[in-house]
């Protein structure tokens, strides 16, 4: 969920010096895990989570920013904290989510065609990011606990809700939000779902060099303080709880981030669900690609149009 796991899991292309210096950060902040591990299992699950829960911080293109100024702006409360809205055109509403680290202008590429084909467009950033406020963990620190809550706050008297899209840790997000009581939209569309958020644990504390006390520790400090299991978080578990919509899934078989797989494996457990595979636009490129765009927007409005 934060930039060490995406180290772990991503290959960037970095200047030798730039290389070196992120080297020497993580070999730096490896022997700090190591030696927290040997004094307290318990101080090196604290630095573990401090690391999880902090989210990056990205800034919208210029493309972003002026679609974003076309929206008009509010602010929601959330836990005594802002949240960023943006809103466009009127009709049936459709929410359109960013994942971990990102901001609300990430989505910009589906406001206007989603517009045109009738529907509100509702986008926001989420706590601790963008230009939302912090969540009450403060600074940069989040989970998805408080930015499934910003999603319900941020949808409050919005009827109809009738589609979602949602990227990466957005759909995580969503789902939870979906699981503890936000109304089901019809049609549902998530582009590089991270599916699994346990099973990316371990990766992480290896990256880390935490040790297995430390990572047992860490699993258990999580769901306390989240007041939740680690399967609540498992995206492929929704249809097992509750009726669920139509759901399209976009996923990049070169995405470095959040492997193809779970994508693939939102989809075989969702009744009904469509797996559409990419080739060369990695993690993000999906989100301003014209034809993933128009697929998506196809799908989304697809009753609105009458050619569901």
């Amino acid at each position: 969920m934060d930039s060490v796991h995406d180290k772990n899991s991503t290959t960037v292309r970095k200047s030798p010096r730039r290389r070196a210096d992120a080297d020497w950060r993580l070999a730096a902040m490896r022997a700090c895990m190591r030696m927290a591990g040997w004094v307290s299992p318990a101080l090196a699950a604290r630095l573990m989570a401090r690391l999880w829960f902090t989210a990056p911080q990205t800034r919208p293109k210029p493309a972003a920013l002026a679609r974003l100024e076309t929206g008009q702006r509010h602010d929601v409360d959330v836990d005594g904290n802002r949240v960023a809205v943006w809103s466009w055109s009127t009709g049936p509403a459709v929410l359109l989510m960013h994942g971990w680290g990102g901001n609300a202008g990430q989505m910009h590429a589906f406001v206007a065609p989603l517009c045109a084909a009738g529907l509100r467009v509702l986008a926001f950033d989420a706590p601790a990011h963008g230009s939302s406020g912090p969540s009450h963990w403060g600074g940069r620190r989040v989970s998805f606990v408080e930015i499934a809550a910003a999603i319900g706050k941020v949808t409050a008297g919005v009827d109809p809700l009738v589609g979602l899209v949602a990227h990466s840790g957005g759909c995580t997000a969503a789902t939870l939000a979906l699981r503890e009581g936000l109304g089901m939209p019809a049609r549902l569309a998530f582009i590089a779902p991270f599916a699994r958020p346990q099973e990316a644990i371990a990766p992480f504390a290896r990256a880390l060099g935490a040790d297995a006390r430390a990572l047992a520790r860490f699993e258990a400090d999580v769901q306390q303080r989240l007041g939740r299991r680690w399967p609540a978080f498992d995206v492929t578990g929704l249809p097992q709880v509750k009726p669920v919509g139509r759901l399209l899934v976009v996923h990049d078989r070169d995405d470095r981030e959040v492997a193809h797989a779970e994508g693939a494996a939102i989809a075989a457990s969702w009744p009904g669900a469509r797996l559409h595979t990419t080739q060369g636009l990695g993690h993000r490129r999906l989100l301003e690609d014209p034809e993933v765009v128009n697929q998506i927007v196809a799908f989304i409005a697809a009753d609105e149009r009458g050619t569901a």
